[in-house]
């Protein structure tokens, strides 16, 4: 006779039914992972640009944080600062100098904070959680 009896197929779905089961946490939380990720390049890349027009054509640029921030609260991430309405996050251009403090990104189990220097350098760096790959812990 050819072929597979039905209880070889029903314990050979209930195995992989368990190893799936095993594997669902290790992917939402490479999922959060990435995410969280993806969106400090986003606020990475946003700050270097505008810090880069502020230098090109030596003006003072202020960064409206609330606007930028809600794309991140659509991917589940949430969003602090430092910097409020009479300390806004601001770049002046004429002295490559910006308004110093943090933009803290959060995840389910993961924080990730981008900093900003008062000479204007811009970095991430992991402020609580496993590590992440290419981010440095604070």
């Amino acid at each position: 006779m050819r072929g597979y009896s039905l209880m070889e197929l029903v314990v050979a779905l209930a195995v992989s039914a368990v190893l799936g089961a095993s594997a669902l946490p290790i992917f939402t939380q490479q999922t959060e992972s990435l995410l969280l990720q993806k969106e400090a390049s986003r606020w990475l890349s946003y700050l270097q640009l505008v810090k880069a027009r502020s230098i090109a054509n030596k003006e003072s640029v202020e960064i409206d944080l609330i606007t930028f921030s809600r794309n991140s609260q659509t991917s589940g991430i949430q969003t602090e600062y430092t910097y409020s309405s009479s300390a806004s996050l601001t770049f002046y251009g004429e002295s490559s100098a910006a308004t110093p403090g943090h933009i803290k990104l959060i995840g389910k189990s993961r924080h990730i904070k981008v900093i900003i220097s008062s000479v204007a350098r811009i970095r991430l760096c992991l402020s609580e959680g496993d590590s992440l790959p290419g981010i440095p812990p604070c």
